[in-house]
């Protein structure tokens, strides 16, 4: 690339990666004479002056963190363009995604290691009132002995806040977005410990536990649909750590562990061979069908749906033991059995529970706004 010192300080050498709110560059600090990492917001963003005062903000915040297992701001500013920068730690390794890409699970050790040291950045972020809101691996950047450095604390508080309305604006990320941020309620501490979940989930199986063609059908299965068994996924997985990874992915919150050091000493008892403290089991999330979806052409034929599936149910589990352990099974039954009417009926109930979130919060702040 051309030779170019951005605001008369910091040499740019090449590009590191982008996303949809910014660029970053490898860049040499000519004063202190160090390598960082130059992250230059995209200028329509310094068009609106909301976000930018809630970025300042949100980056003096994420400045004041202060953890090995956090990537450290250096300095911020805005360019005599109007262009607005953060310039970070820089920090060598590539990010934890691009490492699951090219190696696909890790072994467990490894990923029970990097999981505590996310939680221990997160540990620090909570304990200071600041929630990060997009953790996911591609925001893990590893460092030279394997270390995991956690990015963007902050800037994605600042971008949920903002007064932009644009397509373009990336509110968190579909596939580690945790049901409540999905569904745009207020969101906590527990919130980062789902995504991290997914994290975990990921680092152990090699892909992601909710996959779909658009953003809108990933979200609808983080909030209606179990998360999947992690051991049959990977059955190298020991019950101990799927245990910590489907409580992390808990519906409910307060299903989760109750802070980032509880995660922390769990993930420690199953690196030393103890059982961690999962505590009791998870409760399904309860769902209703508010009354503009009742009043839908899916809303009207849920009640049948809902109630042939129970019905349905009954009858696949009595015709299951009849049948005894050689039997079809209730999938097989309902499979062979069940008339067109009846399976639509059930797609269509579905779909109505899966789109009760979004017509709820519809007009509420979220990612697809």
């Amino acid at each position: 690339m051309e030779h170019i010192i951005f605001d008369g300080r910091y040499e740019l050498l090449r590009p590191l990666g982008q996303g949809g709110m910014a660029k970053v560059y490898l860049a040499r600090d000519e004063v202190l004479g160090r390598n960082v990492a130059l992250k230059v917001l995209r200028e329509q963003y310094a068009e609106d002056e909301g976000f930018v005062e809630r970025f300042e903000r949100e980056a003096r915040s994420a400045a004041a963190l202060s953890h090995p297992n956090v990537v450290q701001i250096h300095d911020r500013g805005c360019s005599d363009e109007g262009r607005y920068y953060i310039v970070m730690e820089y920090v060598p390794g590539g990010t934890l995604k691009e490492r699951v890409r090219a190696e696909g699970p890790l072994g467990f050790e490894e990923a029970t290691g990097l999981a505590t040291q996310i939680a221990g950045a997160l540990r620090a972020a909570h304990g200071r009132g600041v929630i990060h809101r997009d953790v996911k691996p591609q925001n893990v950047l590893l460092a030279e002995g394997g270390e995991a450095k956690v990015a963007d604390f902050g800037i994605a508080l600042a971008a949920s806040a903002a007064s932009i309305s644009r397509t373009d604006l990336i509110l968190g990320t579909p596939n580690y977005m945790s049901p409540e941020q999905a569904q745009g309620e207020p969101i906590g501490p527990a919130s980062d410990l789902y995504s991290l979940g997914v994290v975990l989930y990921e680092m152990l199986t090699g892909r992601v536990p909710f996959e779909a063609e658009t953003p809108m059908a990933v979200c609808m299965k983080h909030i209606n649909e179990p998360a999947p068994s992690p051991r049959e996924a990977n059955p190298a997985i020991s019950e101990a750590l799927e245990a910590i990874t489907l409580r992390l992915l808990s519906k409910d919150p307060k299903g989760r562990h109750a802070s980032a050091e509880d995660l922390i000493e769990d993930l420690r008892r199953v690196a030393t061979g103890v059982p961690p403290v999962v505590g009791a089991a998870m409760a399904a999330p309860t769902l209703s069908l508010p009354a503009r979806v009742v009043g839908s052409r899916w809303g009207r034929k849920a009640p049948l749906a809902l109630a042939s599936l129970t019905v349905l149910l009954g009858m696949g589990g009595g015709w299951y033991l009849w049948q005894g352990s050689e039997g079809p099974g209730i999938a097989g039954f309902l499979k062979g059995v069940v008339p067109e009417e009846a399976r639509q009926a059930l797609d269509d109930a579905r779909r109505a529970v899966g789109l009760m979130a979004w017509q709820k919060r519809r007009g509420s702040p979220g990612w697809w706004a």
